[in-house]
């Protein structure tokens, strides 16, 4: 028999009222943490410079850091995050637009179903959003893992556009992190933080058609989106979170 906490998840995705109040309280509490945390910030002079040329930038977060991604979009740049087209993706889109961030919609190919889950629609239009110059958030685990595996769909972004992709990630001392497939962090108030933004990385000067550049592209992705991830982790004292182990054979 479910319990009061499962029936309660259940409205919030489910019902419109509980979308709304959900992604209201979300944005309310996600600004909380904001006010009440003392962060650090590294590298944001990366982040400032690749965001102040005016052109288009691919930002990458891992799926269980996504908490602070509605607040890392740069003053006076239209923002757009590439979320999922489910229940869990209508309720992430309240929140963000409650921060002034607009959403692509889409998932990756379900295998298990046999259809496209709208993510060709969200790669046509992140690609339409990066040539009109906006800075566009991607999670490239997401939204079903494999957990800190980037999937090769910012490579091929940014190899498209010829876009950069700035790697960004947060960690915090007191929070907790959920025991679900991307490890989710929820950061608590009034503790310490770190924001680490890495240096932009450039897509090599080739072309999709090249297996082997979007494949070492997407692990250049992956390596550095991993290493400061890890690291805003050890500066936090937690213990960092591992990618899931990558399959031999």
């Amino acid at each position: 028999m479910a319990g009061t906490g499962d029936r309660i998840g259940r409205w919030i995705r489910h019902s419109r009222t509980g979308q709304y109040l959900g992604a209201h309280i979300g944005a309310l509490y996600i600004r909380l943490i904001l006010l009440t945390t003392r962060w650090e910030k590294i590298g944001e002079d990366n982040y400032a410079a690749a965001t102040s040329t005016g052109l288009g930038l691919i930002a990458a977060i891992w799926h269980g850091r996504l908490f602070l991604s509605p607040c890392w979009p740069p003053p006076g740049r239209r923002t757009v995050a590439m979320i999922s087209n489910n229940l869990d993706g209508d309720l992430i889109a309240g929140i963000v637009w409650r921060f002034g961030v607009f959403s692509v919609r889409g998932s990756t190919y379900d295998h298990e179903k046999g259809r496209d889950k709208g993510g060709a629609e969200a790669f046509k239009g992140a690609f339409s959003e990066l040539e009109n110059h906006s800075v566009v958030a991607i999670t490239p685990d997401g939204p079903r893992g494999p957990r800190m595996r980037a999937q090769a769909g910012a490579a091929v972004l940014s190899i498209q556009t010829g876009i950069p992709v700035v790697p960004v990630a947060f960690s915090t001392v007191r929070g907790k992190v959920l025991r679900n497939w991307d490890r989710f962090l929820i950061p608590f108030p009034f503790g310490r933080g770190v924001q680490i933004f890495g240096e932009p990385l450039s897509p090599p000067p080739a072309d999709t058609h090249d297996p082997g550049a979007v494949e070492a592209f997407r692990v250049q992705i992956e390596t550095a989106l991993t290493h400061i991830t890890q690291e805003a982790d050890r500066l936090c004292g937690r213990e960092p979170v591992e990618p899931v182990p990558v399959m031999q054979g």
